[in-house]
C-alpha cells in the first residue's frame, strides 16, 4: 500500500458519524432552558445574562455580550420574535455566537445585520427566513476556537453557513478584499457576494446582479491509473466540526490549510471502496502552494483515519493512492 498509514481511533469517528447523521430537529440542551422576561415596551431580557432584545419599528435587535443560545424546537413559540411581522434584524458585534433554530421558519426576516465576529453554530439558525434575504456582515475582531491545532474563526462558521445555504442569500460585506476571499473560500465559490460600495451589491435586488456559484476541476485520476468508467469530483467544503476534532488529533507537527469532499461515482453511485488502489491528483489552492512545504492529506473512513502522503514533487498538486476514495479530507502541509 502506498498510504503512509491508517489509524483506528473509534471513539471519535463515532462522533463524526453521529453529528453527520443527526435529525435536523436535535437541538443542544442549552436552549431548553432560555427563559425570557418580558417587562414591556417592546424589550426582552434573557435570564441570567445581559442579553436582551427590543422587537420595535420593523427591527428585531439583538443586545448585550455572550452567546444567543440554542432555541428548543420543539417551544420555538417561547421566543420572543416567534410571531413578530418585523423584517429586518441586527445582531450587535458583542453577540459571540446565533444559536441552532434561533430564526427558524422567521419567514417575515429579509435583511439581517451581523458582524465577522459572530459564530452561527447551525445552518438552521436562519433556516426558513425569507426567500433572498440580504446579510450585511461589518467587519469587527474574529472570534476564534482550536481544534487541537487548528483555529476555526466565526468568519469560517459564517462561511459555513454560507455554502450551504439554498435560499437565494446574498453577502455584503465592508470592502473588496475581503469579499472576494469570503467568495473563494469553498470550491464552489458561495454565491451572491459583494462589498458594500459595489454598485451591484443588491441592497433591494438580487436577482439581478447574482454571482458566484462556480466550479473548477480540482480533482482527477492520474494517467497512471486510469479508468474511463469512473466520475471524480472534488469540492472544496467546510466540514462539519466534529471532522475537525479528528483532524485535530491526527495532524501531529503539520499545519492545516483546508478540507475536501471527494468523490467517485460509477453509473450514478458513489463509490466508498474500489477494486484496488487507483492514484488521484488533487490541486492544492494558489494560497497554500510552496515548493519548500511537504503535504499530506487526512482522511477520514469507517472508524479509521488514513494519512496519505504527497506522491508527487509538483508544487501545484498532490498526488495520493487509495481504494477507499469518497470521503472527506484535510489538506495539511510542514
Amino acid at each position: 500500500m502506498t498510504m503512509r498509514w491508517k489509524k483506528r481511533f473509534a471513539v471519535i469517528l463515532a462522533v463524526v458519524m453521529a453529528f453527520l447523521t443527526m435529525p435536523a430537529v436535535t437541538a443542544r440542551a442549552e436552549g431548553e432552558g432560555a427563559v425570557w422576561s418580558h417587562p414591556g415596551n417592546g424589550w426582552h431580557y434573557l435570564q441570567g445574562t445581559d442579553i436582551k432584545v427590543r422587537i420595535a419599528d420593523d427591527v428585531i435587535s439583538i443586545e448585550g455580550t455572550g452567546a444567543l443560545p440554542d432555541a428548543d424546537y420543539w417551544k420555538l413559540y417561547e421566543r420572543p420574535w416567534h410571531t413578530s411581522s418585523a423584517t429586518h434584524l441586527r445582531i450587535a458585534s458583542t453577540i459571540t455566537s446565533i444559536g441552532a433554530y434561533s430564526f427558524y421558519k422567521c419567514s417575515n426576516i429579509k435583511s439581517i445585520e451581523m458582524y465577522t465576529s459572530t459564530f452561527i453554530e447551525n445552518k438552521n439558525a436562519f433556516e426558513g427566513i425569507a426567500y433572498c434575504p440580504v446579510f450585511r456582515i461589518a467587519d469587527a475582531e474574529l472570534q476564534t476556537r482550536m481544534y487541537g491545532t487548528i483555529p476555526y474563526t466565526s468568519l469560517d462558521s459564517i462561511q459555513a453557513f454560507a455554502q450551504s445555504n439554498s435560499m437565494g442569500a446574498s453577502y455584503i460585506l465592508n470592502d473588496k478584499k475581503r469579499a472576494e476571499m469570503f467568495q473563494n473560500s469553498t470550491n464552489p465559490t458561495i454565491s451572491n457576494v459583494y462589498w458594500a460600495s459595489d454598485k451591484n451589491a443588491p441592497w433591494s435586488d438580487v436577482a439581478s446582479n447574482g454571482n458566484g456559484n462556480k466550479a473548477t476541476n480540482i480533482c482527477r485520476l492520474s494517467p497512471s491509473t486510469p479508468d474511463y468508467s469512473l466520475k471524480v469530483s472534488a469540492q472544496r467544503l467546510y466540514p462539519g466540526l466534529a471532522c475537525y476534532e479528528v483532524y485535530g488529533v491526527f495532524i501531529e507537527d503539520y499545519t492545516f490549510a483546508t478540507t475536501f469532499n471527494l468523490c467517485v461515482e460509477k453509473d450514478n453511485k458513489a463509490l466508498y471502496q474500489t477494486d484496488k488502489e487507483l492514484e488521484y491528483v488533487l490541486t492544492i489552492p494558489a494560497e497554500y502552494r510552496s515548493a519548500q512545504r511537504s503535504f499530506r492529506l487526512l482522511g477520514i473512513g469507517s472508524g479509521e483515519v488514513y494519512i496519505y502522503d504527497d506522491l508527487d514533487s509538483v508544487t501545484e498538486t498532490i498526488t495520493f493512492r487509495t481504494d477507499k476514495p469518497t470521503t472527506a479530507y484535510a489538506l495539511v502541509y510542514k
